[in-house]
């Protein structure tokens, strides 16, 4: 926080002289906040960045929250407020969706604070004795809950519980908010290996307060949410792709599940089932073969090809390309610039969390910092706006070398050890040019060249004034670190043999190593498991392109599934089913992992279609 205003006028700057230090001045800066704003909390912002949630605050609520920041120990998005009109203004927005969750308000307590390690005093029991007793309280909590022979977390009832409630935990609705949170992260802290998790009977009515759990517990198999308060299936969308390997969930004794109406009862079901790609069972129900699921999961080769060229052609192209192109980009990427045009785009997103859920012993991608590379990333689940979207890509060749300044230098060790990257590459008649993928890793090996974009921060959430954080950003130094990424170029011939660059897709992630095409698959199923599709015949195959007499058409469709499709999924999907003769729910569950992609629906199918069972095609 800084204070700029009244230098040299006998504003603070001179008091802070004055007084002898700047631990006074933010003192008194602090004091004067809490005599002349209220503070708020916020949950269920971090669909995006604190600074995207402030202004979309400002924008929606029409109500200005100003000095923010991010309770590291909660998660929590603190801010103020000027007057109690504006915090009951709040309130009336709880629920507005923002960046795919529902966003939560609640007037800030400060026994709150000091419990969930604000430090000294305060009226609760956990607060009294500062932030190291909470913590112990927290930690014994969970380690009489947990029971590692099952590897069950039992968090059943918690408010029940004597011990917590002693230390006050749960005094009021504010205090409560973050308990789930607080205890997540020292549950992370602990390293429990828990593979069922029993929240029944805590008054949930979202999933807002246990949020973190998902991200605590990626490899979560087994869960119980009953006797709750879940009254919406919408509410499960958050974790969507994230618990990917739930496989049993219990709802029971909530209002969700007292519905009548058989076609409701089938939506939630399929909508449980899109949030949890492995679920099995719902409530004792089994809603899926199990055996054909994994298999429909899992990679269709017997074991993983690290490249893939459509002919010797592209291939001779492809590792040309990459060669010299990464060369350039690690020693000197201004020559680079010679590949680009005016109608050139390039782009950079992040995917944070991906990672996890596929690693969860991945010492290099915990605490990896990306400070360098938020301001840019164009992940479109996280940046909503078209103005926003627009303006985080680059267009042109000037444009392109601004944004490759403002990335860290690295170095891509792909000569000395290629079996650390993958490539695919096949044509692209749409431009007649070669699309190429590259996945790998590189080191971070010096800060970027153009640091002006960090040294001038992120806009003020507000007008500018007294408390503005415009310069909290100034001279940051962010930590260097191995990372992850993933690069799709389309690339078109130019004149006199050269090459042109139309599209650059640069995606960065934490660090995972070369496994997934590296080790040899493991659950294969066996070759004389292997059913023939039932309409095979000598001759044929089943491959897209070809029109099925007898298929619906869009009209045909069953209305839970229409009602869950926009008309271009609707005709997509009645277009996969005409050409493979699949059934509605294969055919569904084709589309929803290909993306909605006409042309990764093809390939995809082609992969898999020997290794379906006979009950996934229409007799």
């Amino acid at each position: 926080m800084s204070y700029n205003r009244g230098r040299g006028r006998g504003g603070y700057s001179n008091y802070n002289n004055r007084s002898g230090g700047g631990q006074h001045h933010q003192q008194n800066v602090d004091s004067y906040i809490a005599a002349n704003s209220i503070p708020i909390e916020i949950m269920g912002w971090n669909g995006a960045s604190s600074t995207e949630c402030i202004n979309f605050i400002s924008r929606k609520c029409r109500v200005i929250v100003s000095n923010h920041s991010v309770d590291e120990n909660t998660g929590l998005l603190k801010g103020y407020v000027k007057t109690e009109q504006q915090v009951n203004e709040l309130l009336n927005w709880n629920g507005v969706r923002f960046a795919g969750q529902s966003l939560r308000f609640s007037r800030a307590t400060n026994g709150l604070s000091n419990q969930m390690g604000g430090g000294g005093g305060g009226a609760h029991g956990a607060a009294s004795g500062g932030t190291q007793n909470t913590i112990e309280t927290m930690t014994q909590f969970l380690k009489s809950r947990y029971q590692p022979e099952i590897k069950l977390l039992n968090l059943a009832n918690v408010k029940q519980d004597p011990g917590l409630q002693s230390s006050g935990f749960f005094t009021s609705i504010s205090v409560s908010s973050k308990f789930f949170p607080a205890l997540m992260k020292i549950a992370g802290d602990l390293k429990l290996d828990v593979v069922s998790v029993d929240l029944s009977g805590n008054e949930l009515a979202d999933l807002q307060t246990i949020s973190t759990m998902a991200t605590t517990f990626p490899r979560l198999q087994n869960l119980s949410l009953q006797r709750n308060n879940f009254q919406r299936i919408r509410v499960f969308e958050s974790w969507r792709h994230k618990l990917n390997f739930l496989r049993e969930l219990i709802l029971t004794e909530n209002p969700i599940m007292n519905q009548t109406n058989p076609t409701e009862i089938q939506n939630i079901k399929l909508e449980l089932m899109k949030s949890f790609p492995r679920l099995v069972v719902l409530n004792g129900e089994v809603l899926r073969n199990e055996q054909l699921l994994n298999t429909n999961l899992t990679f269709p080769f017997d074991s993983q090809q690290a490249m893939f060229f459509q002919d010797d052609t592209i291939r001779n192209i492809s590792t040309n390309f990459i060669a010299n192109y990464l060369k350039l980009w690690d020693s000197n990427r201004a020559d680079l610039m010679v590949l680009y045009q005016n109608e050139s785009q390039f782009s950079l997103q992040l995917d944070t969390s991906h990672p996890y859920l596929l690693e969860t012993n991945n010492n290099y991608s915990s605490g990896t910092d990306f400070g360098y590379y938020m301001p840019h990333s164009r992940n479109l689940t996280r940046v909503s706006s078209s103005k926003s979207r627009m303006s985080k890509l680059a267009i042109g060749q000037e444009h392109i070398f601004t944004a490759f300044t403002q990335i860290p230098r690295s170095h891509h060790d792909i000569l000395s050890k290629p079996e650390h990257f993958s490539m695919e590459s096949f044509s692209y008649p749409a431009l007649n040019g070669v699309m190429i993928i590259i996945h790998g890793s590189f080191d971070e090996v010096a800060q970027p060249d153009n640091l002006d974009h960090l040294n001038s921060g992120p806009p003020p959430s507000g007008p500018r004034g007294r408390y503005s954080h415009h310069n909290q950003n100034k001279n940051k130094k962010i930590p260097l670190s191995k990372k992850s990424f993933d690069r799709s170029f389309v690339v078109i011939p130019g004149p006199n043999g050269t090459m042109i660059v139309a599209s650059d897709q640069l995606l960065v992630r934490p660090f995972t190593n070369s496994d997934a095409w590296n080790q040899p698959k493991s659950n294969t199923i066996p070759p004389q498991q292997q059913v023939p599709p039932v309409h095979q015949t000598p001759g044929t195959s089943p491959v897209p392109g070809v029109p099925v007499p007898g298929a619906p058409t869009v009209a045909d469709l069953p209305v839970e599934v229409k009602t869950k499709l926009n008309p271009i999924q609707q005709e997509l999907l009645v277009k996969i089913l005409l050409e493979t003769k699949l059934n509605i729910t294969y055919g569904l569950m084709l589309c929803e992992q290909s993306n909605w992609d006409y042309q990764l629906c093809s390939i995809n199918f082609k992969n898999s279609a020997a290794t379906l069972p006979r009950e996934a095609f229409v007799v």
